[in-house]
């Protein structure tokens, strides 16, 4: 690799400002919504007021009769010019039930707020008050809206032709989980409740659809994260070529997870363009974006363990409320949780079984942490419930029961492979971030004064780079580096960014690779008739693979432009230094060629120096995790990831008694994340992660009434933390390179949510028991704590020690 232009110093390991970050910071990044064209025309939705009913009619006259409104239509209309919208991931690859997705219902309403029919017009205030007036008669049906009730005899089907509800049941298991409960000296058990709480970006979801009437083509500026896989996805739903299909994802204000495909407007609002030849926006409103589900599980946990801590067995039989069936991945969150158990522990007799279940609740749709972090949340809590039972310290617990450092790479009982790792040493980082003995000393006094302050610590392992046989889920991605005559670079790659800055640290790599300035590389993204075919941004996967075959592009043109330097010095190729952008040779030091000249000689001197090379200057490559296994073992398990991240997590807060309130003192995190390419970037995944954690863990709540309405509809309903709401937060890095991946690289998008908020689940909890209160159901809401407290049944008591 070659010298940075600052010397001996590379750019990666670098906090190197994003390339993207100043056009958002002054105002003038453009996001989709921002995007207008010549006769745009726009959509409201009419959405569904039950969670469950039949469709007898819809009457679209009034409407249509409002002055401005040039088109509406509803689920039969829609229906006749299109197909089923394909999922995302197929439950029936996995044993599941399928189901028919329509961009509007037709005969059945499965969800609240489910599209029902569109109506579009010259401007937005038009469409909302046409979309007002349409009649749509139903007939309510009896609303399932709790999993276990769903699965329970004589509960009514949520699809019709279904025998039941139970989207899917899937066991895993390994060893003799009967021999390791019956040998243990005792068995604790964990009810654990985790509630739907959101992701809710700043920027919504909005897809503005052109009608390209020179090509008879549409141009999709969309709210996307998988820009490519969404064509395809269009494509088979509108019965267009996909190459008649293009998608540009530009500025997003946020994903994780929710912007990925599925979405029945995504399809609509491009039949829409097609059907009127006009422009047409849909821009959701933020109680539309609250209808987006994920999350809601209930675990019930068993632990055979010895007296010592020693963790033998682990039984855990959880339900998850999917909502109603949909294109989206959402559903996929449940099948991770099982999956990735039992985590960081080394734990080889497990039963877990996994029961995902449709209900009359909007469906989920992915979110980040994808499942890991419930697994993380069950298990951190279950694990703290084991050290109260033993009445030893949760930290000892954990490190008893951590695979060893010297144990990787590491098969799971589920056949995942753990490529490496510390866990102990991350925990002992984290504990010295937040003064651990300081802060016991601390609690010790201020219960002697009657003040309640707790300690909790969690452990999070993350899986990242998702592939899953036979879907557009693949472990692999593609990027290509261009050099111009001038020597500025251009990288296009297939990865996206919801806003994370990965196109800054996959251009740290290229420069370092190439020996450029960073600031002479351009990174191109989310435009499928530019990019090369990619499957974007999710499972923390866009350093990983992105990075990875920018790198290998970057190596491949080096090499071009190398091999013409050595002809122009006249020198060979193997003596050659390149400083700040120049050209020298050790061979000869009086000599010098600039990176630039170079390049221009590479594209005018074609049929001398240049004969060396093929021209131009640029280079496609992809690279593929060498880690992912998809041939099933002899379990029948595959390895459908190349890394596995992980970090520690410890937090102090101080609960009033009076009032129910929890607030947080300090936090601090130990993130492995292998390689760190920009440590800025990484520590403000982290931070805003924990701020995830922080929320499910504390405020945040999606409600519904008994017949399944959604009573959340705003920020006002909706509580998210506020600065004021965050503590201080330590970011420590503890790097454990991944031997498969270039730069040894894990990722860090995924992790944070479930162990920051299992950190403060078991705070409160540490605070509290003095007075016997043990909280495991999400989230800790002042009056939840506060009722809490009011039912204890032991006096309050000083001691118990963390």
């Amino acid at each position: 690799m070659a010298d940075s232009p600052d010397g001996d110093l590379k750019y990666v390991g670098r906090s190197i400002r994003t390339k993207e970050g100043r056009a958002p910071l002054i105002g003038k990044a453009k996001y989709t919504s921002d995007y207008a064209f010549a006769g745009q025309l726009h959509a409201c939705i009419v959405r569904s007021p039950h969670a469950a009913a039949r469709i007898n009619r819809v009457d679209l006259s009034a409407a249509t009769r409002v002055a401005g409104v040039r088109l509406a239509m509803h689920g039969a209309d829609v229906a006749a010019l299109t197909d089923p919208i394909p999922d995302y991931l197929e439950p029936a690859l996995f044993g599941g039930k399928a189901a028919a997705h329509r961009c509007l219902a037709i005969d059945e309403v499965w969800c609240y707020g489910q599209p029902v029919a569109v109506v579009v017009a010259e401007d937005m205030r038009t469409a909302r008050y046409a979309a007002a007036r349409v009649q749509v008669d139903y007939t309510p049906l009896e609303a399932v809206v709790d999993a276990e009730a769903a699965l329970a005899v004589g509960a009514r089907t949520i699809v019709p032709g279904w025998d039941d509800n139970l989207l899917m049941h899937v066991p895993f298991m390994h060893g003799d989980t009967v021999a390791a409960f019956e040998s243990a000296d005792q068995v604790v058990s964990t009810e654990v409740k985790i509630h739907r709480f959101s992701t809710q970006p700043m920027e919504t979801r909005c897809y503005n659809a052109v009608w390209e009437h020179n090509t008879e083509s549409i141009t999709l500026y969309g709210t996307s994260q998988n820009p490519h896989p969404l064509r395809l996805v269009l494509a088979q739903t509108l019965r267009m070529p996909e190459n008649k299909i293009r998608i540009i994802a530009s500025t997003i204000g946020g994903a994780f997870g929710l912007k990925m495909h599925g979405h029945p407007e995504e399809g609509l609002i491009c039949l829409l363009a097609k059907l009127t030849g006009q422009p047409v926006k849909w821009l959701e409103s933020r109680e539309e974006c609250l209808l987006i589900g994920a999350r809601e599980q209930k675990h019930y946990i068993e632990m055979a363990v010895n007296n010592d801590g020693t963790v033998l067995g682990l039984r855990d039989r959880f339900y998850a409320n999917t909502g109603a069936p949909s294109a989206c991945p959402g559903w996929g969150m449940a099948f991770l949780t099982g999956l990735t158990m039992p985590g960081p522990y080394k734990v080889r007799d497990i039963d877990v079984q996994m029961h995902a279940v449709s209900t009359n609740k909007p469906s989920w749709n992915a979110a980040r942490g994808y499942g890991k972090e419930s697994t993380a949340i069950a298990l951190e809590l279950a694990m703290d419930n084991v050290a109260r039972q033993l009445g030893v310290s949760p930290v000892t617990v954990r490190l008893k029961n951590f695979i060893g450092k010297d144990e990787f790479p590491y098969d799971s009982p589920t056949g995942l492979l753990y490529d490496s790792g510390d866990y102990a040493g991350a925990v002992e980082k984290t504990l010295q971030a937040i003064d651990y003995d300081d802060c016991l000393e601390e609690q010790a006094s201020a219960r002697e004064s009657g003040r309640y302050i707790g300690i909790g610590v969690a452990f999070e392992l993350t899986p990242e780079g998702g592939a899953i046989p036979g879907s557009m889920v693949v472990g692999y991605d593609t990027s290509s580096v261009r050099v111009g005559p001038d020597g500025t670079v251009r990288l296009l790659t297939g990865v996206t960014s919801p806003g994370t800055g990965n196109a800054t640290g996959i251009a740290q790599i290229v420069a370092d690779e190439l020996g450029v300035d960073i600031d002479a590389i351009e990174v191109l993204q989310g435009d499928t008739n530019a990019s090369p075919y990619g499957f974007g941004n999710y499972s923390g996967r866009s350093t990983i693979v992105g990075g990875g075959s920018a790198a290998l592009a970057a190596q491949d043109v080096r090499l071009m432009i190398d091999k013409v330097a050595a002809a122009l010095l006249e020198v060979e190729r193997s003596s050659l230094v390149l400083q700040r952008g120049v050209y020298t040779s050790t061979a000869d030091s009086s000599a010098s060629v600039t990176f630039a000249e170079v390049c221009y000689a590479a594209y005018t001197r074609a049929y001398d120096v240049a004969l060396c090379i093929d021209p131009p200057l640029e280079a496609t490559r992809t690279f593929r995790p060498p880690s992912i296994r998809h041939t099933p073992d002899a379990n029948g398990n595959i390895n459908p990831y190349p890394s596995y991240s992980n970090a520690a997590y410890a937090t102090v807060c101080e609960v009033d008694v009076q009032t129910g309130q929890v607030k947080l003192l300090k936090f601090a995190v130990t993130h492995d994340c292998g390689k760190v390419i920009n440590p800025i970037l990484v520590e403000g995944q982290a931070c805003g992660a924990i701020g995830f954690g922080i929320g499910g863990a504390l405020t945040e709540d999606v409600r519904y009434d008994a017949s399944g309405r959604q009573l959340t509809r705003s920020f006002m309903d909706y509580v998210m933390p506020r600065m004021s709401d965050m503590p201080p937060i330590a970011v420590e890095h503890h790097d454990m390179p991944n031997p498969g991946n270039y730069l040894g690289l894990k990722g860090a998008g995924e992790a944070g949510v479930g162990g920051s908020a299992a950190a403060v689940v078991n705070a409160v909890n540490n605070a509290l028991q003095p007075l016997g209160v043990v909280m495991n159901e999400l989230p800790l809401t002042a009056p939840r704590v506060w009722a809490a407290i009011q039912q204890a049944s032991v006096a309050p008591t000083p001691g118990g020690d963390q």
